[in-house]
């Protein structure tokens, strides 16, 4: 029996108390828990015929697919570990990854087949490709996905070797930077459970807060909220001691599959992934959800559409919505401005990946998603859940991303490992003793990930962060995209944050051009939306009084392509090249 903690283990057991439950939908096709299960078992088959091993690695360049879902599962089914490719990668991202996993095989879609074909002689550890699709590659190398399947047993396979346990890594995932090659990070399923739920606990004295000083109004429409409203439940949700208990009881809360919990779900959990599965954000919401028995909803398309994504919130009664950012949600906001959709049912957005601009927040919850919570959340490959922030259409501070510091999120020194004091900048954060594996292969970049202060472990996030007086923290960029301006030193992400709000601009980045008298001039790079049209003056201009003298752009690049990355964030490294190699004549139409 695989683990109690593991993924695999609770779909066995959903499949065994939820059979006909659906455990995923994409378009017309569907699968219950029951069916997701015999998918499973019939990969894990096929693998062990592809000679197969405990622990190795099996490469998935798949987009958000029910086909994505099933070998997940099927790879843990044989104890395998999992590594999800953004499908962006070119070939020689793609071999230093399949290459540094150390994957012996690869299951890909028939858009990207091709370019594993190129790589193949490249890659001497990888055994077999599998393509998802019938595109003909004339190659008798390739399997057939849906043809390898049907020669396969739905009956769980008999191993030679013991199941997934609870210390397995189940996933490598390989996130993609701004200098270097992309990285892999793993953790085990419990530990990733466990962290998440730590970096969620941190929220808890202010969700409490919150709930004790909301209006009769807003308080009206919750669960118990007769009692929330009362004079005794403000001064209950109120004490300190209501968030020391709440917090132990989420810190020391049982992560091992239980059944009463997906009994209960089941139907009635409905969750669209639109951020894709291949990141954190949609692979945790995806498995960890499933686990409670929900029903995980897909898109059919290939790139993300709002029209299809609020359509089939509407048809679906969906509940909760995966999200990434502006990226996803900026369109959706567009589409209802434009057409009404039934959104009533939505309960939960939870937005990672890249911020989520005040306007679009507040706008979705005050003017179409009357009875939505938004959890805005930081996190990455590394630290999976690092801080969590909740607003609701009654809130009046949406346009400041900033979130809570607490006994284990931090603001640190990153020399000394001691807490900065609210005014200065620092590294972000969080003592704990839920570590991830570590880079896959690469101890030193390991040593900067986890470090040791005072006798306890911390991991540190490589993002800077700057402390407020009232205890929260907001971003102010990494440490390798600081600039140095006359011996100031300027942060993007604040610069940032007030480009955005200019009418017209589509995307924008801060970086800095070498200057003979500052040392670096601060650079705007911009991309304005189709039929918009702004100048250089125009944009420094609306910096003023907006941030300090020495933080406004001196020069503004506009591009018809804005650089990014792999994340869908501003390329940095990208960005300081344009603004070298453009000089200012050019600066309109590079």
């Amino acid at each position: 029996m695989a683990g109690k903690h593991t993924f695999v283990n609770a779909l066995e057991q959903n499949a065994k108390n939820l059979p006909g439950a659906l455990a995923v939908v994409q378009g017309s096709r569907y699968l219950t828990f029951q069916d997701l299960n015999a998918q499973a078992n019939r990969i894990a088959h096929g693998l062990m015929d592809l000679h197969f091993q405990r622990g190795d690695s099996i490469a998935l360049c798949l987009p958000n697919s029910i086909p994505f879902i099933e070998a997940t599962y099927g790879i843990w089914k044989v104890a395998g570990v999992s590594v999800p490719l953004n499908y962006r990668f070119k070939d020689e991202e793609l071999i230093n990854v399949l290459d540094n996993s150390d994957s012996v095989g690869a299951i890909v879609d028939e858009e990207y087949i091709d370019a594993f074909l190129r790589i193949q002689p490249r890659l001497p550890k990888l055994k077999f490709i599998i393509q998802v699709g019938s595109k003909d590659t004339k190659s008798n190398s390739i399997l057939q996905y849906d043809r390898w399947l049907s020669l396969q047993a739905k009956t769980k396979p008999r191993l030679n070797w013991r199941e997934q346990s609870d210390d397995d890594i189940g996933y490598n995932i390989y996130t993609g930077g701004t200098t270097g090659m992309p990285k892999g990070i793993s953790y085990n399923e419990r530990t990733m459970i466990r962290t998440t739920l730590e970096g969620f606990s941190g929220s808890v004295p202010v969700i409490l807060k919150q709930i004790s000083q909301a209006k009769d109004s807003t308080l009206k429409s919750v669960p118990g909220g007769r009692f929330l409203k009362s004079k005794f439940g403000r001064r209950i949700t109120g004490a300190n001691v209501t968030a020391s208990i709440l917090t132990w009881i989420l810190l020391h809360m049982p992560t091992a599959y239980r059944s009463g919990p997906a009994k209960k779900l089941a139907g009635k959990l409905r969750i669209l992934i639109v951020s894709p599965m291949m990141h954190s954000l949609g692979w945790v919401l995806t498995f960890t959800l499933s686990k409670f028995g929900a029903t995980i909803f897909l898109l059919e398309g290939k790139s993300y559409q709002p029209e299809e994504a609020l359509k089939v919130i509407e048809q679906n009664q969906i509940t909760v919505l995966g999200a990434i950012g502006d990226a996803t949600l900026k369109p959706m906001l567009a589409e209802l401005d434009r057409q009404s959709y039934d959104l009533s049912s939505l309960q939960g957005i939870f937005a990672s990946g890249m911020p989520t601009s005040a306007e679009v927040k507040q706008r979705l919850l005050q003017e179409y998603m009357p009875n939505c919570r938004f959890m805005d959340f930081i996190g990455s490959s590394e630290l999976t859940g690092m801080a969590f922030r909740f607003y609701t259409k009654h809130d009046n501070e949406f346009s400041k991303s900033s979130f809570p510091v607490n006994d284990r999120i931090m603001i640190l020194d990153p020399v000394e490992g001691k807490p900065v004091v609210p005014g200065e900048v620092g590294e972000l954060a969080r003592r704990t003793d839920n570590l991830p594996n570590g880079y896959y292969k690469d101890p030193e970049k390991t040593k900067k990930l986890i470090r040791y202060y005072h006798g306890q472990s911390w991991l540190m996030s490589g993002d800077l962060a700057k402390l407020d007086n009232d205890g929260t923290f907001h971003f102010v960029g990494r440490g390798s995209e600081c600039i140095n301006t006359g011996g100031e030193k300027v942060y993007p992400e604040e610069v940032e944050s007030i480009l955005h709000k200019i009418p017209g601009v589509k995307m924008a980045g801060i970086t800095a051009t070498p200057d003979e008298k500052w040392g670096e001039l601060v650079t705007a790079v911009i991309q304005l939306h189709e039929g918009q049209e702004l100048n250089e003056q125009q944009v420094i201009d609306y910096t003023l009084d907006k941030v300090s003298g020495y933080k406004r752009p001196r020069r503004v690049i506009f591009v018809q392509q804005f650089p990014i990355t792999l994340t869908g964030k501003p390329h940095y490294r990208a960005l300081r090249e344009l603004a070298r190699q453009v000089s200012p004549t050019q600066e309109e139409t590079a």
